[in-house]
């Protein structure tokens, strides 16, 4: 698999977080419109059946790529004053969520530097709504508000990064054609009024993750669910989903799925010989009342030099 990096930049707010299983349905349902749905259930089931058509990351801010889950080596402390300098220092370290790619690429190798504060990548901003009364089809006569709160991407990156491992050179074309229709008609929650919407800037090869020498294990860009048979030593950390049914089966009697623990990204796992292009697995049975449902948790691994911890 070839791996690109391909540039999205918002158009305005968004309420859904750019996130691979998130981006993979999405892509599905521009799929089952362009392409119908014969097509769709095929590439479903190469899916389905370890052999993915492409491996998707999270959206990563600019540059940036999260920081892995990986403990940073200090000398310890002799006296009271470096005590206490490296308490504030490990503090300052745990806040940071992202590295530059070089800050990535050492850490990656298992020689890790100095780590510099970033900007907040995110700017959170609530803004009020009347609340439709749905008899009506208009707001109530109380005048009821709601908050609701949206995501911006700060102005200083530009745009998002998403990494895409390709099985054939001749799907990245295509799949930019998805993106470009998927940015036009807007993703996650709220995308009728707009929000999600964004353009696609370009796609280029991206080598940076290909410069790790006698990699012992991998560094996830996506959220994932560990596949039977996957490394299990490693650290990470989780969060459950509660994921819901998009387009017309979001209309359906039950459109949610059922909660999904998954692995975050920045997990890191060691592994026996070789690092695979993927891990992780397609979760069946997520839903309810659609069982023809599936939820991409693929791990989109990166190699990566780590003695692990005691």
């Amino acid at each position: 698999m070839e791996t690109y990096r391909i540039k999205i930049q918002p158009k305005g707010g968004f309420i859904t977080p750019f996130q691979a299983d998130t981006i993979f349905g999405s892509l599905c349902w521009v799929i089952r419109y362009s392409e119908g749905s014969n097509f769709l259930k095929a590439m479903l089931n190469d899916f389905r059946s370890g052999r993915p058509w492409f491996v998707l990351s999270n959206a990563f801010p600019g540059d940036l790529l999260p920081k892995p889950m990986i403990r940073m080596k200090m000398v310890a402390p002799t006296n009271r004053e470096e005590q206490i300098n490296m308490a504030r220092e490990g503090k300052r370290l745990k806040k940071i969520q992202y590295l530059t790619p070089e800050e990535f690429s050492r850490l990656a190798a298992g020689s890790p530097g100095a780590i510099e504060n970033k900007k907040e990548p995110i700017i959170m901003s609530a803004t009020l709504h009347n609340q439709v009364n749905r008899l009506l089809g208009s707001a109530g006569e109380g005048g009821e508000l709601y908050e609701q709160e949206e995501s911006y991407l700060n102005p200083e990156y530009g745009y998002f990064s998403i990494y895409l491992k390709v099985r054939e050179t001749g799907l990245l074309d295509r799949l930019v054609i998805l993106f470009d229709q998927l940015g036009s008609t807007g993703f996650g929650k709220r995308k009728s009024t707009g929000k999600g919407c964004f353009s696609v800037l370009g796609v280029d090869k991206y080598d940076l993750f290909e410069t790790v020498e006698h990699a012992n294990a991998f560094i996830s860009l996506s959220n994932f669910v560990p596949a039977p048979g996957d490394p299990v030593k490693g650290n990470y950390r989780i969060l459950v989903k509660y994921g819901k049914l998009g387009e017309q089966l979001a209309l359906s009697g039950n459109p949610f799925k059922r909660p999904l623990l998954m692995l975050k990204a920045g997990s890191i796992f060691q592994v026996n010989g070789a690092v695979n292009h993927f891990y992780g697995q397609m979760i069946e049975d997520i839903a309810p009342q659609h069982p023809e449902v599936l939820q991409y948790a693929l791990a989109f691994s990166v190699p990566a030099r780590w003695e692990g911890e005691n």
